[in-house]
């Protein structure tokens, strides 16, 4: 299986507490069924902040806070959770699995 309970948790790295509790005694499909699913929403959040950085791109007013420009930002918030959730269950299961072909969203 992955990494030791210890070893998650120790460095300077973040990590989710919760999620090492909430998979322990899982077997590792179980925990890479989890890591697939995430990494896959992963990518949707991802590819939505890109769009929504593409419409930041075209406006000529950039000085102010507009909404295309609050929804970027919370974009970016979203991305960067769900990294933290990808990357402690990624450590959690100790490998990086095949993650199946998905259309663009």
């Amino acid at each position: 299986m992955g990494a030791k309970r210890n070893d998650l948790v120790s460095g300077d790295k973040l990590v989710l507490r919760p999620l090492i509790g909430l998979t322990d005694g899982l077997k590792p499909d179980e925990i890479e069924r989890f890591v697939v699913e995430e990494i896959v929403k992963h990518r949707r959040l991802r590819d939505e902040a890109v769009r929504l950085e593409n419409l930041l791109d075209s406006e000529s007013e950039q000085t102010e806070l507009t909404e295309n420009r609050r929804a970027y930002i919370s974009a970016m918030i979203a991305v960067h959770a769900q990294q933290t959730v990808v990357s402690t269950l990624l450590d959690i299961l100790g490998y990086i699995p095949e993650i199946p072909n998905t259309t663009p969203h």
